[in-house]
C-alpha cells in the first residue's frame, strides 16, 4: 500500500511540475509513464531494450548535434500523456505504440525499438485449451477463451496500447473478467499480482516477464502466441503537432537512420532475447527498418 501510494505521489508532483513549467516559455520535455525511465533513461546503464534504445538514441544526439540540448524527462500517468500530446504545448512521450487512431492525433518518429509482441501467459490452470488454438498452437480468439471459462481473469496494464489487434480484442471482453492495473510502475505490479494468484492470465512481453517474473514462475508459466497478431511491436517517440516537436523529432529520425545501420542497434536488442530466437529477430528487424526508412522517405519528398 505504501509502495502505491508513493507511486501516486510521485505522479501528482510531477504532473504539476509539468503545469508548472508551462507556465513560463514552452520548452519541449520528454514524458514516461514508468518510474524506471526516470531513473535509467540517460544512465547509461543497460536495462532492457527500450531503455538502451532511448539512450543510445540521446548519446547520438548529444556527441553529433552540435549545441543540442537534452531535454527533462519528466512522469507522467498514461492518461494525461496523452492529453498532452494532444496540445498545442511540445511534449513528446518515449515507448509508445502507433496504433491507427494515436497516429490521427499525435505524431511519430521512426520506430526506435523493436520488441518480441505481447504473448498470454498462465500458471497451470485446470482448463482445456485445445479448442482455442490452432495449428501452430496459437490463440485463435482470445474473448472467447474467457467466454468459455467465465469464472477465469486476464490482468492488463491500465491506460496502455496493445497494438490495433489486441486493442480491439480487449474491447470485447466481459468487463468483469478485466483487471487493469493502473499507475506508472505497472509492468513490474502486474507481474507480481499475477504472481500472487490475482488474475488467471496475464497479457505482457516476454521481457517483462524474463524481468520482473521469480525463478520459481519462470519455472512453472506458459504462454501463448497470439494468432493474427503482429509477432513484434514497434517503439516510438510520439509528439504534440508544434514547430518545436517537429523540429525534434527530424533530429530524431536523421539519429535513427544512421543508427540502423550500426551493429549496436542490433546488439541492444538481442541480448535480451533467447539464442534461439536472434535469427528470426535479425530477418524481422532488418524488415521493419526497410520499411519505416520507405515511409520516411516518402513523407519527406511530400514535404511533410
Amino acid at each position: 500500500m505504501m509502495t502505491h501510494t508513493k507511486s501516486f505521489l510521485l505522479i501528482f508532483v510531477m504532473s504539476l511540475h509539468i503545469s508548472l513549467c508551462f507556465s513560463a516559455a514552452a520548452q519541449l520535455q520528454l514524458l514516461s509513464d514508468d518510474p524506471l525511465d526516470i531513473k535509467m533513461v540517460f544512465s547509461g546503464q543497460v536495462l532492457d531494450i527500450s531503455t538502451d534504445s532511448n539512450n543510445l538514441v540521446f548519446d547520438y544526439l548529444a556527441k553529433n548535434i552540435p549545441g543540442f540540448t537534452r531535454p527533462p524527462l519528466l512522469l507522467a500517468p498514461g492518461t494525461r500523456i496523452d492529453q498532452l500530446l494532444q496540445s498545442t504545448l511540445p511534449f513528446c512521450a518515449l515507448n509508445r505504440i502507433k496504433t491507427q487512431r494515436r497516429a490521427k492525433q499525435y505524431l511519430f518518429s521512426l520506430p526506435v525499438h523493436l520488441y518480441p509482441s505481447h504473448r498470454l501467459y498462465f500458471l497451470p490452470l485446470n482448463i482445456e485449451l485445445s479448442p482455442f488454438l490452432n495449428a501452430q498452437g496459437q490463440l485463435t480468439d482470445l474473448t472467447a477463451l474467457l467466454e468459455a471459462h467465465p469464472r477465469t481473469t486476464l490482468l492488463t496494464e491500465a491506460q496502455r496500447s496493445y497494438g490495433d489487434y489486441l486493442d480491439v480484442q480487449l474491447s470485447h471482453i466481459n468487463k468483469a473478467q478485466l483487471i487493469q492495473r493502473p499507475g506508472g510502475d505497472s509492468y513490474k505490479a502486474t507481474v507480481t499480482m499475477f504472481e500472487r494468484g490475482r488474475a488467471s492470465f496475464i497479457l505482457t512481453y516476454p521481457t517483462t516477464i524474463q524481468r520482473y517474473a521469480s525463478q520459481l514462475t519462470l519455472n512453472q508459466v506458459h504462454s501463448l502466441e497470439i494468432a493474427n497478431n503482429p509477432p513484434f511491436v514497434l517503439g516510438h517517440i510520439a509528439c504534440s503537432d508544434t514547430p518545436e516537436s517537429r523540429q525534434f523529432l527530424k533530429t530524431v529520425n536523421e539519429a535513427l537512420s544512421q543508427l540502423y545501420q550500426q551493429e549496436r542497434f542490433l546488439a541492444l536488442h538481442l541480448r535480451y532475447l533467447p539464442n534461439a530466437e536472434r535469427g528470426y529477430f535479425k530477418e524481422q528487424i532488418a524488415q521493419q527498418i526497410a520499411k519505416a526508412l520507405a515511409n520516411y522517405q516518402v513523407t519527406q519528398n511530400n514535404g511533410q
